[in-house]
Formats: C-alpha cells, structure tokens, sequence
C-alpha cells in the first residue's frame, strides 16, 4: 500500500512540474487536461489514504503494543524484522515526496495567482477602469468603471 501511495505522489509530482510549464506559458486547453488528470490521481491518493488508515487501525487492535495515535516511526520500530528497512524506506521516501509536492503545489499557487493579476490588470485597462482613491466599507477597492461599447447596437 506504500508502494501505491509513493507511485500516486510520483505521479502528483510529475503532473506538478508539467502544470508549472503550461502555467508559464499560458496554454489553457493544456492545463484543463493536466487538472482532470492530477485530479484522478488526488482521488487514488485519497482512496489509498483510507485504506492505510484503516489498516493501521486494524493493526492497532490485534496488535496491542501499537496505538493509534503512534507515528509511523514508532509503528515501523514495532513491526517484524524482516519489515522494519522496508517500510522506514517507504516511509522516508513518501515523506519526502509529500513535502515536495506540497512545495510544487506553493509555486504553482503563485504562477496562478500573477496570472490572475495580469488578467485582471489587462481588463480594468481594457474596461477604462479606475480605482478610487478610497476604500470600501470592508477595505476593498472602490472600482469605477466606464462604458465602452453598446451592447444594444
């Protein structure tokens, strides 16, 4: 089941590193296919997250030595010889990925949000938009904009 997550969090990291090129270069059509795809491998990852859960919980009430709120560590520390390396590898291996994800996952955050900007930017200019000099009630921009076209023509 570590070995299904690791593959998963492979995947998510690949996906990631993809996403980030089609941000930079805008190709939206692109990064609609990418997020279709990353999210059948969120769900998997969800899917094998209950599982692990639920044989870790399985584990703690035959084995009574393990408890639930134990961390991996410490499970790994209690398994049977022969498990021990493989699963702190696997563990140290998932652990790894997860947090590189989660970085992969910031950056993206961030190339999302200047797109946005941009955008945003481009359409107040667009619009003949101005912002007012004061804030609204609930401190956000005051926004005025100007009608350009006639859309009853």
């Amino acid at each position: 089941m570590l070995d299904a997550l690791t593959e998963a969090y492979s995947q998510l990291l690949k996906i990631a590193s993809a996403k980030r090129g089609v941000l930079v270069t805008v190709q939206l059509e692109k990064l609609e296919k990418l997020l279709e795809v990353e999210k059948t491998v969120i769900d998997r990852i969800h899917k094998l997250e209950d599982e692990r859960r639920s044989v870790l919980l399985q584990l703690c009430k035959s084995e009574k030595s393990l408890l639930p709120e134990m961390s991996m560590k410490e499970v790994t520390e209690h398994s049977p010889t022969p498990y021990k390396v493989k699963l702190a590898e696997l563990h140290e291996k998932l652990g790894e990925l997860v947090k590189e994800a989660g970085q992969k996952s910031e950056e993206n955050e961030f190339l999302i949000k200047s797109a946005l900007g941009a955008v945003h930017y481009h359409l107040n200019r667009i619009g003949n938009s101005t912002v007012e000099p004061a804030y609204g009630q609930k401190g956000q921009e005051i926004v005025t904009r100007h009608k350009n076209f006639d859309f009853e023509a």
